[in-house]
């Protein structure tokens, strides 16, 4: 498999892979919308090396990290160069929708992953998982182990991305079956360690630790709010904490004891996107189901070995 090359701007310290330049027919642009989230970096990778499979692709990367009209502007860029496609992964549900619908127009094929952009019919096709289904998971397995009966502390994600709001919606659509279960603290962690850290201190003190649980909306932010309940003297016999995403780094957590479990977040999306994209733009033929999300999965101590995706870097 080629290598990708990296090529760093001077300005705005965006790096950007080149694959396949020199044998290149076709130039496919990937707005990636940041590097900060430890899935977002398996992702990355997934989209490089699939592209790299195929000869006639260049695949040109730039990096949003994290800002939303960062984004804008790398897609405007993209359209600018005039390039076959477009991957992207909205930072925003809204943010992206007048300059996904100018590539469109100028015969551009837009495929997002992982993100969606809402009220737009101009991505030729969406690939990513079912997060309502998620948030039903999680929730579901908190009323199991407190058999119903309890507080819950919910850590969301960043707000305005289509992950933090559809897992939202799966936890709370599934809530409502558990009258005696309530969320007692709620805030956004932004998908993050430290911002994590912070929520679940103020969560700490806002509840004066009576809690049962704690729900994250992804492993990153879990792993903050693990800092925060050790530095607390929280014993984690007495609190269940659930992630989302099955990192390394939430793995670890669920072999320390520290994480009860966490939804598998599939990397597969990244790779599937990055390969019908591809097969597009060479061939022209669109893939068989044009929005399809796969279906993410619980990880717990005693199944994560073989079921989770992302287990060989522990």
């Amino acid at each position: 498999m080629k290598r990708a090359l990296l090529i760093l701007l001077v300005a705005g310290l965006i790096a950007v892979p080149v694959v396949n330049a020199a044998a290149a027919t076709y130039k496919v642009g990937f707005a990636c919308m940041t590097l900060a989230y430890t899935w977002m970096t398996y992702a990355y990778q997934a989209v490089i090396d699939e592209a790299a499979k195929y000869d006639e692709i260049e695949l040109i990367v730039e990096n949003a990290q994290g800002d939303a009209a960062a984004q804008v502007a790398i897609m405007e860029n993209f359209v600018a160069q005039g390039v076959d496609a477009i991957l992207v992964n909205p930072l925003n549900v809204d943010v992206l929708v007048p300059v996904i619908e100018e590539a469109a127009s100028k015969g551009i094929a837009v495929a997002t992953f992982d993100r969606r952009a809402f009220n737009q019919d101009s991505t030729i096709f969406h690939v990513g998982a079912d997060d309502i289904f998620g948030g039903r998971l999680a929730l579901e397995y908190v009323a199991s182990k407190l058999d119903g009966v309890g507080k819950i502390v919910h850590i969301l994600g960043e707000l305005g991305s289509s992950p933090a709001i559809n897992r939202e919606i799966g936890i709370k659509e599934q809530l409502v079956h558990y009258p005696n279960l309530e969320i007692v603290f709620e805030q956004s962690g932004r998908f993050s360690p430290d911002e994590g850290l912070r929520v679940m201190e103020d969560a700490i003190t806002a509840t004066a630790g009576d809690f049962d649980a704690v729900i994250c909306a992804n492993d990153d932010s879990a792993l903050g709010a693990i800092r925060a309940l050790t530095d607390a003297g929280i014993d984690f016999d007495d609190v269940i904490v659930v992630g989302y995403d099955g990192v390394p780094g939430g793995l670890n957590a669920l072999i320390a004891g520290e994480l009860d479990a966490t939804i598998q977040y599939p990397v597969e999306m990244a790779r599937l996107a990055t390969e019908q994209l591809c097969k597009y733009v060479i061939d022209g033929v669109l893939p068989a189901k044009l929005d399809y999300d796969i279906n993410p999965w619980m990880l717990v101590l005693s199944n994560y070995e073989t079921e989770a995706e992302m287990n060989y870097d522990l």
